[in-house]
């Protein structure tokens, strides 16, 4: 394998083929995307937590997580209802549907995470993983 060291170029590639093909491998598995699958994996430690919570979680702002709510809705994935004593908040929780395709996701998520450590020693999985941690923290502001 050749030297490169662009390694903003490298991440970004990586990331769009490694999205591409989750995201084929998610909706072929459970018919959600990538971004979705995350909604429902917070959803099952977190069931009927705030639409804010939600958002905070993903990193996403308002109309995002609107959009991604409403697409999980459509597909009766997750239901929204009002809190009782503030009708204003919006709480948001897996249907059994939600729940099931969350798993089939998991699922899915755990062969890539595997297929991602294939062929790598113990020690190379150790070093990739802090290179990426010191990536996200050197630039999370």
């Amino acid at each position: 394998m050749e030297k490169d060291e662009r390694f903003i170029f490298l991440i970004c590639l990586a990331r769009h083929r490694l999205f591409a093909s989750l995201d084929r491998a998610l909706t072929d598995a459970a018919g959600v995307t990538a971004a979705q699958s995350g909604a429902l994996y917070y959803l099952l430690d977190n069931d009927g937590c705030l639409l804010g919570a939600l958002s905070q979680a993903l990193k996403l702002d308002k109309s995002a997580i609107t959009g991604l709510v409403d697409r999980l809705e459509k597909k009766g994935l997750v239901q929204r209802r009002t809190t009782p004593t503030d009708r204003r908040a919006i709480n948001i929780y897996l249907t059994r549907k939600g729940r099931a395709a969350a798993e089939k996701c998991l699922h899915v998520t755990r062969e890539y995470n595997s297929a991602i450590k294939d062929g790598l020693s113990h020690e190379e999985i150790e070093c990739f993983s802090r290179i990426l941690q010191m990536v996200i923290s050197r630039f999370s502001q």
